[in-house]
């Protein structure tokens, strides 16, 4: 009797304190997981990573935000192997740029303009070497974030004055030729995918972002554009050309690159490469730089400076005289 009582009595309290031990761990567990859910609740929650689509949009974003100079005076000059860049008049008085290749390429120099350009950078005054003057409404000469978006919109020669037709224009002066460029910045025009790192033309860290074209890739030309992440803004952006012409077809890329101009972000140049192909097969190759130097920020250039001379009328045939 007395062995089996003592049995019992030494069973239960091992029994009631495995009991409580377990209730609580329960408890213990209950608080603890109170307390987690009111720590996340309570933290920070941590920015998603941007999509390369709205990392785009923002660097779109921050440019159309920067200041633009009211008027600039600079140096543009162009370098060039195997293309070379030539001035001829237009119908309104102003200057037209052409490209040329072929021929002796031993006659393919740099040239280089002093340029006036004003605030919304239309119209702009170059004068070379010899003192011609030649007034020029091309984006090329607006080396601003306006400018090159003119530039991907409408090419060489800027803002149309009239609503353009897809009918041929007039022909070109002999051996010279026009490469039509025109795109748009538009993010929906685009799929745009992550390129990780790359360098900014500066060697600073930046970002790129590759660009291909959603429909109508003659249009949407942009294919890449790398941005600055430490302010957002961009600093190299690079579009595709397109030209065909019967069984000659013309190809290649247009790189602006952006810098820091005194208290302005400027297009500071522009690579160009161009390869000319006949049935497939590659028959030229030619590049070029743009490249803007110089920089000086009046407050303001007269309208007249870089208005063109309005032509003077051609004289009336006199009347013949009564015989």
């Amino acid at each position: 009797m007395n062995v089996t009582v003592s049995l019992r009595l030494s069973r239960r309290p091992v029994e009631v304190r495995g009991r409580i031990i377990l209730r609580m761990l329960k408890r213990v567990s209950f608080f603890l997981l109170l307390a987690l859910v009111a720590l996340f609740e309570s933290a920070p929650a941590r920015s998603a990573v941007p999509s390369a689509t709205a990392y785009y949009e923002a660097a779109i974003a921050t440019m159309e935000r920067l200041p633009e100079p009211p008027a600039a005076i600079f140096t543009t000059a162009f370098s060039s192997h195997g293309l070379a860049f030539s001035f001829g008049p237009s119908s309104d008085g102003r200057t037209a740029i052409y490209v040329t290749w072929g021929g002796n390429t031993a006659s393919l120099g740099d040239r280089r303009y002093r340029t006036w350009m004003r605030a919304n950078g239309d119209f702009t005054l170059n004068v070379d070497a010899k003192k011609k003057r030649y007034y020029s409404s091309s984006p090329v000469f607006v080396p601003t974030w306006p400018g090159a978006y003119d530039f991907l919109r409408f090419g060489w020669d800027g803002k149309p004055s009239a609503p353009k037709t897809l009918r041929p224009v007039a022909t070109p002066p002999s051996g010279l030729k026009t490469i039509a460029v025109v795109s748009a910045l538009s993010p929906g025009a685009y799929h745009i995918a992550d390129g990780g790192a790359a360098l900014c033309p500066d060697g600073s860290p930046g970002h790129v972002l590759r660009l291909t074209a959603r429909y109508e890739p003659t249009v949407h030309t942009l294919s890449r554009v790398v941005i600055d992440p430490s302010d957002m803004r961009v600093c190299s952006m690079r579009f595709n050309i397109f030209e065909t012409i019967v069984a000659v077809s013309l190809g290649g890329y247009v790189q602006m690159n952006f810098g820091q101009s005194g208290p302005y972000w400027m297009v500071r140049n522009s690579k160009i490469a161009i390869a000319i192909h006949t049935f497939g097969i590659q028959v030229k190759h030619g590049d070029a730089t743009i490249a803007y130097s110089a920089m000086k920020f009046p407050a303001s250039i007269p309208l007249a400076l870089v208005t063109p001379p309005t032509p003077a009328p051609s004289p009336s045939p006199s009347p013949k005289a009564s015989p």
